[in-house]
């Protein structure tokens, strides 16, 4: 997820109680949920470089044990420092603060695994990915559930209700903006929804008395995203059933059960699906599924039986064979490639020209983006083959 969600959390998780454990709690709180992020600072060695390491130990079971020590440490030696220099008595304390800090920051990889980017969390042991395919990376509705509770907990002079209004004004423009970005059709509807379900928390903000019922929509935050996930999950599974269906019709033979061989004629096999959410339309998913000889793409909206397939958007791409497969090895010398396949859940590849002396060899990640796209960012690559390497 981006940090604006982290953030959000983060701060639920202090205004539900984690607070009143210790001075200082809140702001550990908010840096200790966005935390393992920390690694985006790879960066500066390269792209590539920070593709292999983004997700990595920082998000997995080690780094949420480890980093909320070194947090709570220099908090505490902050305040030891402060408290001499100022001749005043060290208020933090530092086993409460270190809960306070772990809970928060074991936030961050929950909240992460729901996308499709996926979290490694056996590191360094196993590099393993697991992906929870819920929700989209960017997601307004965990924006207006957790900063709606958040609001109502924290709202409670007037500077800071200036900042919230500017606060909930940027979270509906960046949602309208990247829904016209994506061209979604139903983008009025949602925004609708959005701006009535503000209208609620705004409407609780005014009933409520804070000092009383704070802590209360904190805890009701935590438990409506969790509320969210379950509905996702159910909506995940139908998707994945709609998906199998339509990749049967697809292979031609709707008996077969998914995962085994479904045409005889070309004795191709399915290895796996997936659905994936897509930007704020619970109903939208993106499915990709794998067989033996092809990867497939198609964005679907679920139906009440069947999925409706946008079939002009629906791809196939052939796995590279003959002298294109040889074309493709050679390209997996190149330690960009080794960090891009060690990330990518759907990797395909194609080989754009034979000329004399080299061939071009393009690498794509269907999660993200497709070959032949011009803005592929970390998720594809190009890579020059001498053909003296295949002869």
């Amino acid at each position: 997820m981006e940090n604006i969600a982290h953030s959000l959390v983060g701060l639920l998780t202090a205004k539900a109680g984690l607070e009143r454990l210790s001075p200082g709690a809140t702001s550990a709180c908010v840096i200790a949920a966005n935390l393992p992020d920390g690694d985006v600072l790879a960066g500066v060695y390269g792209r590539w470089f920070l593709l292999e390491h983004h997700r990595g130990i920082t998000h997995s079971i080690l780094g949420v044990l480890v980093l909320p020590i070194l947090l709570t440490a220099t908090y505490k030696l902050a305040d030891l420092l402060y408290a001499r220099i100022r001749s005043k008595i060290a208020k933090v304390r530092f086993w409460p603060l270190l809960l306070a800090s772990a809970i928060a920051c074991a936030t961050h990889p929950i909240l992460d695994w729901t996308n499709n980017y996926g979290i490694r969390p056996f590191l360094p042991w196993s590099g393993k990915w697991v992906y929870g395919d819920l929700v989209f990376i960017v997601d307004p509705w965990i924006w207006l559930i957790a900063g709606g509770c958040v609001f109502i907990a924290t709202s409670y002079s007037r500077w800071r209700l200036a900042a919230w209004t500017v606060a909930w004004c940027a979270f509906f423009a960046a949602f309208a903006l990247y829904a016209h970005r994506a061209a979604m059709p139903d983008s009025g509807w949602l925004l609708g929804i959005w701006l009535a379900g503000l209208s609620i928390f705004v409407a609780a903000r005014i009933t409520l008395p804070i000092n009383k019922f704070g802590q209360w929509a904190a805890s009701a935050g935590l438990v409506l995203i969790v509320v969210y996930w379950v509905g996702l999950g159910l909506m995940h599974h139908r998707a994945l059933d709609q998906a199998s269906s339509v990749a049967l019709k697809i292979s031609g033979n709707s008996n077969e059960p998914i995962l085994r061989k479904i045409s005889e004629n070309s004795n191709e096999q399915i290895l796996r699906i997936v659905a994936t959410p897509t930007f704020a339309d619970p109903r939208d998913w993106l499915c990709i599924f794998e067989t033996t000889s092809a990867t497939y793409r198609f964005p679907m909206k679920l139906g009440e039986q069947h999925g409706t397939v946008d079939w002009t958007r629906f791809v196939r791409y052939p796995k590279p064979a003959g002298k294109e497969a040889e074309f493709v090895k050679a390209a997996t010398v190149d330690p960009r490639v080794k960090i891009f396949l060690g990330f990518a859940r759907f990797p395909v590849e194609g080989v754009l020209d034979d000329c004399l002396t080299q061939t071009l060899v393009e690498f794509a990640d269907l999660r993200y983006t497709q070959p032949g796209e011009e803005s592929q960012g970390n998720f594809g690559l190009t890579v020059d083959v001498s053909c003296d390497d295949i002869r």
